[in-house]
């Protein structure tokens, strides 16, 4: 057997991403670094392009690494080529989403990168509310790979496919994506779907899905942190679940501004899993701003509030997801 074969064999093994659980509920990363290091990414299936905080670019001494080149033809952004951070060629990287395109003077950016944001307000605020994170692995982390995150035993495995045989399993479900005509997927933004008292509930699917708690939230739910792992959903919905259900425990104004309600159980697949935590979201967050990155109009997020009662099997290539518990 030759080196190209030995190598492709390699890159579809099973894979274990070194990792941190934060409570259960929200994955970190730990990117290997060439020289012994790490560094701790948040692993976010609902973000944007992935990044790496300014902050760290100076913790970690990596200014001599920094690109710079010009977005879409508009401002020169900053930003560090992946395989000059993490040298194990195995580990994967983040792709090139067809909206996010660097271009240098003469040439296009065809290599994975993180990109380098400026340090605005909303910059300072994550910084603020999560100090531990050095880096934002987003939607373009995670596609193109089959992904294994299993929330019970807090662990995380990459190259684990699921094939069409898998699809007659009642805890597998086919996801959405946002396509181009060419029925190419152009964002990483899955959609899927759970149930809460009999009615489906089209979602996005996101490991990140993040409250940030106000003192108010952090006294009624007995927290310390400034942030912990949370779903949304929308307003239209919630005030339902609020009308419909009094006894159901509600924390207004518990996500900094917006009110968070508990949902005793929740139905994905087979499984009823809860108490589930969801942070109220305007509907236009999903029909006007989430639309633009996913294949249709959802009500809201399923993120660690739920998803650390199970372990979870999502593979982008044959688009299925499949939920264990």
């Amino acid at each position: 057997m030759n080196n190209f074969y030995v190598e492709k064999l390699e890159e579809n093994l099973p894979y274990a991403i070194p990792s941190t659980f934060i409570e259960g509920e929200r994955i970190y990363i730990k990117l290997p670094l060439a020289n012994g290091d790490t560094i701790l990414a948040l692993g976010d299936t609902g973000g944007g392009n992935s990044m790496m905080l300014p902050a760290t670019v100076k913790k970690k001494n990596l200014s001599a690494k920094i690109s710079t080149g010009l977005l879409k033809g508009i401002m020169p952004v900053h930003y560090i080529l992946f395989k000059d951070l993490v040298s194990d060629v195995h580990f994967p990287q983040p792709s090139l989403l067809r909206s996010f395109i660097i271009r240098q003077p003469f040439t296009r950016l065809t290599e994975s990168s993180l990109f380098i944001p400026p340090m605005d307000e909303e910059m300072k605020f994550i910084t603020q509310s999560m100090p531990d994170m050095e880096v934002f692995l987003g939607q373009n982390f995670f596609m193109h790979h089959a992904w294994t995150i299993d929330y019970m035993h807090q662990n995380i495995t990459v190259n684990t496919p699921l094939t069409e045989q898998d699809k007659s399993n009642p805890n597998v479900q086919k996801l959405g994506f946002k396509k181009n005509s060419n029925g190419e997927t152009i964002f990483g933004h899955p959609s899927m779907f759970i149930e809460v008292n009999g009615e489906k509930i089209d979602v996005l699917f996101d490991t990140g899905a993040t409250i940030s708690l106000s003192d108010d939230g952090k006294k009624a739910l007995n927290k310390n942190a400034k942030t912990i792992g949370g779903s949304f959903i929308a307003t239209s919905i919630f005030n339902k679940w609020r009308k419909e259900h009094p006894e159901w425990k509600y924390y207004p104004k518990a996500d900094m501004k917006n009110d968070v309600i508990e949902v005793p159980f929740v139905k994905i697949g087979s499984h009823e899993i809860g108490p589930v935590l969801f942070a109220k979201r305007a509907d236009e967050n999903w029909s006007t701003g989430m639309i633009n990155t996913m294949d249709k109009v959802v009500k809201g997020a399923i993120g660690g509030s739920g998803l650390k009662y199970l372990k979870v099997t999502i593979d982008y290539n044959t688009e299925l997801i499949k939920f264990e518990k």
